[in-house]
């Protein structure tokens, strides 16, 4: 059976999108109708920064079905150049290195395999710079 069409027309699983509230001025992610600071739905889609620095991390080694072609790996919280904060993998680099406030940049890559329907799930992870 070939995946929904729903489920690879959705714009915000391959672009990293916020919303920016014209009421408040506050900035949010993940893509919402309405603002999780003030709850207007007078809001903006926007596309978050693409590079940020490593604010914690640290490596996984139990995961799910879905996740175990990615283990062991390293899990971060990021914050975006532009001030959002997001939790992503560290990626392509040396893990011994890793340091909080050390500069990386997003990437598009497989997050995930679903091993029974045969979906893969595409989304961003980070790489150092």
């Amino acid at each position: 059976m070939e995946p929904p069409k729903i489920w690879r027309d959705k714009r915000q699983r391959y672009l990293a999108l916020g919303i920016n509230c014209k009421k408040c001025g506050k900035r949010s992610f993940p893509l919402s109708e309405y603002c999780p600071y003030c709850g207007t739905n007078d809001v903006e889609e926007y596309r978050l920064a693409e590079t940020g620095k490593i604010l914690y991390f640290t490596n996984v080694s139990m995961t799910s079905d879905e996740m175990a072609f990615n283990a062991p790996y390293c899990l971060g919280i990021v914050e975006l150049d532009d001030g959002i904060k997001v939790t992503g993998q560290i990626i392509d680099c040396d893990y011994n290195n890793l340091k909080n406030g050390m500069e990386v940049k997003m990437v598009f890559r497989i997050l995930a395999r679903d091993g029974h329907e045969g979906l893969i799930k595409y989304g961003f992870k980070f790489t150092s710079m």
